[in-house]
């Protein structure tokens, strides 16, 4: 089946409309993160949750591990509320603004 120069170049745009598509959705955004560590005393604090959230919605949680450290990734650019948690007790709470806070330790009094 033959096509004329018309409908050619008709499925020609289209394709190269539909990578073009492909190829800026696949371009990293400006994604972020936020690490640190969480300690009590001078000693790390193992197995508390740090909570992330922004305009009260939660954006992620961590739970330290022994050396007490957290790592939340893949978050927008922008203010947050951080709130360390061991099961129902808030421990912390704190505001930050990423990219400039990407790392946050948090000392526990």
């Amino acid at each position: 089946m033959r096509y004329g120069p018309g409908v050619r170049a008709i499925l020609c745009a289209a394709v190269i409309a539909l990578v073009c598509a492909v190829v800026s959705g696949a371009q990293p955004g400006n994604r972020t993160y936020v690490k640190g560590l969480v300690s009590s005393s001078g000693r790390p604090l193992r197995s508390v949750w740090v909570v992330i959230s922004q305009n009260a919605r939660e954006r992620g949680r961590s739970l330290t591990g022994d050396d007490g450290r957290y790592y939340l990734g893949n978050l927008d650019p922008g203010l947050y509320d951080i709130v360390v948690q061991n099961r129902s007790n808030q421990l912390h709470k704190g505001r930050i603004s990423l990219p400039q806070n990407s790392t946050y330790d948090i000392a526990i009094r």
